[in-house]
Order: C-alpha cells, then sequence, then structure tokens
C-alpha cells in the first residue's frame, strides 16, 4: 500500500513529439472544436504535409497532444460523414487529401487546367509536334513561320516533349516527339487516339497575333 508521506516520483516527461493521440488531454484554452476548425483550415492551404509541432505553433498551443486528438477527431468526421476529404498521416505530417474513389474525376480537371495554361502558340508547336513527330526545331519554325525557342523550352520545362532522336553525326539536329506525360496530360492512352488532322479547324486568324510576335523576336542558332 503507497505510503501517503512518501509520494512516488512523476514520469519522466515525455517530449510533446513523442506522444500519441490516446494520451491524457494537455491542458489547452482552445475548444477542440474551434481547433478542429483551425487546424482544417491550416491543412486546406498548405500544399505539404504539416508537422503537428507546426501546427502547435501556428495554433498558439504549447503541446502537440491537443493537436493530435483534435486532428483525429477531424478524421474520424470525415469518415463518419462520407466526405470525399481525409486526413492522411505522410512525411512526419498530415496532409488534407481526397479519397482515391475521387481520383479519376480529379485528373481529368487537372488536365483540362494544364492545358488551359499552355498559350495558344505553345499549343500550336505541341500540335506541330504531336502530328509530325519527330522532327527537328528548325522544322517546326519552318512549318509554323515563326522562331518557337522560347515556346520549346516551356514545353520541354513541362515534360510534354522531349528529344526522342540524337544522331551521332557531328552538327546533327535532335529530334523532339511527345512523352507519356502528354498523353496524360490530355487523356490519351496513346497517339493513335489524336483527332485526325482533317477533323481540325483553326481559323486562319486564331494565332495571326501571336505569329506576329514570334516573327519580331530574335531567333537563336539550332542547338
Amino acid at each position: 500500500m503507497p505510503d501517503p508521506t512518501n509520494p512516488v516520483p512523476p514520469d519522466p516527461v515525455v517530449r510533446d513529439d513523442d506522444t500519441t493521440i490516446g494520451d491524457v488531454l494537455s491542458a489547452s484554452s482552445m475548444p477542440q472544436e474551434a481547433m478542429m476548425t483551425r487546424i482544417e483550415a491550416l491543412l486546406f492551404v498548405h500544399a505539404k504535409p504539416i508537422s503537428a509541432r507546426r501546427i502547435a505553433d501556428l495554433l498558439g498551443v504549447g503541446s502537440v497532444i491537443p493537436v493530435k486528438q483534435s486532428l483525429a477527431a477531424l478524421a474520424a468526421r470525415y469518415d463518419s460523414t462520407g466526405s470525399a476529404m481525409s486526413i492522411q498521416e505522410l512525411a512526419a505530417g498530415y496532409q488534407l487529401t481526397t479519397r482515391p474513389e475521387h481520383n479519376d474525376l480529379l485528373a481529368q480537371l487537372v488536365r483540362e487546367r494544364e492545358a488551359q495554361k499552355l498559350s495558344p502558340a505553345a499549343l500550336e508547336v505541341l500540335a506541330i509536334i504531336a502530328y509530325k513527330q519527330p522532327l527537328s526545331r528548325v522544322d517546326i519554325e519552318s512549318i509554323r513561320g515563326a522562331g518557337s525557342d522560347h515556346l520549346m523550352r516551356a514545353l520541354l520545362d513541362r515534360g510534354l516533349v522531349a528529344v526522342t532522336e540524337r544522331s551521332n553525326k557531328p552538327g546533327a539536329a535532335a529530334l523532339y516527339g511527345t512523352t507519356a506525360e502528354f498523353l496524360r496530360a490530355f487523356g490519351l492512352k496513346a497517339l493513335g487516339e489524336l483527332p485526325r488532322e482533317g477533323d481540325l479547324s483553326v481559323p486562319d486568324s486564331a494565332n495571326a497575333g501571336d505569329a506576329a510576335v514570334e516573327q519580331s523576336e530574335a531567333k537563336t542558332p539550332e542547338e
């Protein structure tokens, strides 16, 4: 029987980051519902996983225990209500994500946004490469009648086109073609799913402004 005059010393203090959501709730002046709302807002705008310690710091809370408990309660709420959202613990942090069953729907939206980010001139270059590949930068500019250096650089940076052939002969031009990322971005399984060239109708004046700007740019030598 414990001696009340000689109390047992307290357990060693465990660092906040080593605690789990099942530990005794740490004292916090913020009601859990309010904390859940604030955490949800933080996760919504944060593109990468964010640690419980960082969340606690942002909320002005001294312990991560109530933060972890609020995260668990928020995740349980998403599960119980059939929400499209879920909370994933990734890379020593937490991230607000969508459920896998919505991947196809969201991928369609992402593809549309990616395509919309390309200027009409860049789409023109991409279309030329898609239908005429493999071809050199000189071939592309010959078809367009305008310089295409910075447009090609943008397409290369996005991974939509790549060098598909390169001759060992000195001075031979690199040949470009589309990539698997191009197929993914435009929702294609193979190049054979591209619309037939005869089915495409583009008004002559559609890219007149872009062509005029391109004509005025200094052309760079073939790399």
